[in-house]
């Protein structure tokens, strides 16, 4: 998809596996700098802070890694911390609608700042 872009977006976010009741969004490698410190800022203002941890724990080879290599500003927001990833106790009981919320919610702070300027 990266590579046969009509329009050129000015960033990119992946959402992955962000869920889980226990979320834990660490920073990720291959996400730029200043978009991702952005959006975990505007967690920690939301008090959503012990979600999104800034901290470097992961480097992932993700799907926002193509946008990242075209120039484009890419973030992978990713609970990787998963127990029940790729297993049948993968069920819906696992996953929390304040999961949801919380990295909605920053998302939707951050796009509408983008917005008012």
């Amino acid at each position: 998809m990266a590579q046969n872009l009509a329009v050129i977006p000015e960033a990119m976010v992946l959402v992955d596996m962000i869920g889980d009741a226990d979320q834990q969004l660490y920073y990720e490698g291959n996400s730029n700098f200043a978009l991702r410190g952005r959006l975990w800022a505007i967690a920690a203002e939301l008090g959503f802070g012990d979600a999104f941890i800034p901290q470097l724990k992961y480097t992932m080879i993700d799907d926002h890694v193509p946008f990242a290599r075209r120039g484009i500003p890419a973030v992978d927001i990713i609970d990787f911390d998963y127990p029940y990833w790729h297993t049948v106790e993968d069920t819906a009981d696992k996953a929390s609608p304040d999961s949801l919320y919380r990295v909605g919610r920053t998302l939707e702070v951050w796009l509408e700042n983008r917005l008012d300027g």
